[in-house]
């Protein structure tokens, strides 16, 4: 990481393609779909017009694991709402990922020759709550230990890469950069094993990257942890108590720790119908529009919903990736 610790974080100065696009693995619903297709990949990977790809749009994907089976739950927010993953459900996190004409064979399907598409894997989270995750090299693991989570993680990492070495017909439009870490806070029991994965991920000569939540905890700290990078979600939805200048405050943050920042852009109660252009119009207004490293997330809905639904929206999300995005009014909305 550069030395350089005033302003925003960018993707340049890791040698990384900026615009993160975070693409949940098998969501909490009942309906929920592991897989991620060509068809539904392509309107992330490119932009649309009337059905044809004119442009190019992300061009870097972090697979964000949440389960793989019915009621079995990999992703810590989900803790309550089900059974706690053990050693099977980590393994088809692999096992899917490397699956045929899906997930990471679709992004390469999708690549065109001659370009690159950076991709992250977030690593699943040892809850400490799981006392019978399974065997690993003969031990039964019980989280409730540290060392048997560090040990869950980096027998994980080993057979992540062990596959990823094996599909070298990957290899030539798709860039591993490293590994996500799935919380967005990190408390004290959590910082042993954090330390202790970032130093493995840097033993396979990868990064490691930290989508944390503004204000948690750990993200005034969060170089000492190891991380290569870091990106502060403001939290901000649109129909919640948390106003927009959650999104300044942010970005105050963000340039005074060197993070780079999140955008947020999603469906449901929680979410008003103009939030996104509240991210985009404060990006323009506090620069983090250019030299900021970005992470994008589409909660509850998908890019090709976003085009079929609300084209304007998928418009103004590709010219903000290309740098040309300019203020946008939401007609029948006071500013």
């Amino acid at each position: 990481m550069s030395n350089n610790s005033n302003g925003y974080l960018t993707a340049e100065e890791l040698s990384i393609q900026n615009h993160l696009c975070m693409l949940p693995f098998g969501d909490a619903s009942d309906d929920y779909s592991t897989d991620w297709t060509k068809e539904e990949l392509k309107y992330y990977q490119h932009y649309i017009v009337e059905g044809n790809p004119i442009d190019t749009m992300f061009k870097a994907f972090i697979f964000n694991p949440i389960r793989v089976r019915e009621n079995y739950f990999i992703h810590s927010m989900h803790t309550g709402l089900g059974k706690l993953a053990r050693n099977n459900d980590w393994l088809q996190i692999i096992e899917r990922l490397f699956m045929d004409d899906v997930n990471l064979d679709a992004l390469h399907q999708n690549t065109k020759y001659g370009e690159k598409t950076d991709v992250w894997i977030t690593i699943p989270y040892p809850n400490p709550l799981q006392e019978r995750f399974g065997h690993v090299f003969g031990n039964n693991l019980n989280f409730v230990n540290d060392a048997d989570r560090i040990k869950a993680v980096q027998w994980w990492i080993d057979c992540f890469m062990m596959r990823w070495e094996e599909k070298t017909n990957l290899h030539d439009k798709l860039v591993l950069r490293g590994f996500a870490w799935q919380r967005e806070s990190i408390n004290s029991g959590d910082e042993a094993l954090v330390k202790a994965s970032n130093e493995y991920i840097h033993k396979h000569q990868l990064l490691s990257i930290w989508p944390f939540n503004y204000g948690s905890s750990g993200c005034l700290t969060w170089k000492e942890f190891g991380y290569d990078a870091a990106t502060a979600n403001p939290n901000y939805y649109g129909n919640t108590e948390i106003d927009t200048n959650w999104i300044t405050n942010t970005s105050v943050f963000a340039k005074h720790y060197h993070t780079g920042m999140q955008i947020n852009y999603g469906k449901g109660a929680t979410y008003n119908s103009t939030h996104i252009y509240d991210y985009l119009n404060l990006g323009l207004t506090n620069e983090f529009i250019e030299n900021c490293l970005l992470l994008y997330q589409f909660h509850d809905q998908t890019m090709k919903q976003i085009y079929e639904e609300d084209f304007t929206a998928y418009i103004q999300i590709y010219s903000f990736i290309k740098n040309i995005y300019q203020e946008f009014r939401y007609p029948g909305i006071t500013y």
